[in-house]
């Protein structure tokens, strides 16, 4: 049986295409870096470093597979690009629209004006709702800390924080462990860790009314920007 070349093409072109289109959602709908790896967020099962690595590589499938589309159908192209038939002639207007309107979308991102500014500012607010209703870390990526340096960040003696978890049923033998390891120990988020410590320790127990501090937050913005 005949391999067709040009319909293989257009056929990867279009299932990257549709792979783009659902990891850039997911990528534009998640949240910052540091919230998802303290609360270990995924969305169909793949962590945001997973979704990011789809991404990219499907980024450059849908570019190798681009070259290759333009190889196979070169002759026709380029009859369109110099004119050589009725239908590319008609076609010089649409051309200069389609190149002024990439042209434009890549200046007026770059340069974050309307309205591409409400489609980022619109993303912000999608982190700041993930950042405001999920348990807030002690540091910025306070799961790669050791039990010391956490100890240490959140003013209480690493023995005490040890004695914690330990409570809590966690194997901890002394402060070199990360906080990341001992959530993958227990198959747990680092937030759960960080919960489990401040379970004890009323000074920690920060994060309750999540959602009510998202909504304060929001209020707060609404009433500054009037």
């Amino acid at each position: 049986m005949k391999f067709h070349k040009r319909g293989f093409t257009s056929l990867l072109l279009f299932f990257g295409f549709c792979v783009l289109l659902v990891s850039g959602a997911v990528l534009f709908s998640s949240p910052k870096g540091r919230v998802a790896h303290w609360t270990d967020w995924t969305m169909l099962g793949l962590d945001k470093e997973r979704w990011e690595s789809v991404h990219v590589n499907a980024s450059i499938l849908v570019i190798v597979a681009s070259g290759f589309h333009l190889y196979f159908n070169w002759k026709p192209f380029w009859e369109y690009v110099k004119g050589k038939s009725r239908w590319a002639l008609n076609l010089k207007t649409e051309l200069a629209a389609a190149a002024l309107l990439a042209a434009g979308t890549v200046l007026g991102a770059a340069l974050v004006v309307p309205p591409f500014r409400s489609i980022m500012e619109f993303n912000t607010d999608i982190q700041s709702y993930w950042e405001w209703t999920s348990p807030r870390a002690p540091a910025p990526h306070a799961e790669e800390f050791r039990l010391t340096r956490l100890a240490k960040t959140i003013g209480l003696p690493v023995e005490k924080v040890i004695e914690a978890l330990r409570q809590e049923g966690y194997q901890v033998a002394d402060g070199s462990r990360t906080v990341r390891q001992l959530a993958e120990s227990r198959g747990v988020a680092p937030c759960d860790v960080f919960a489990a410590i401040a379970k004890h320790y009323r000074e920690l127990q920060k994060n309750g009314g999540k959602r009510g501090r998202y909504q304060k937050e929001k209020a707060k913005a609404a009433e500054a920007a009037k």
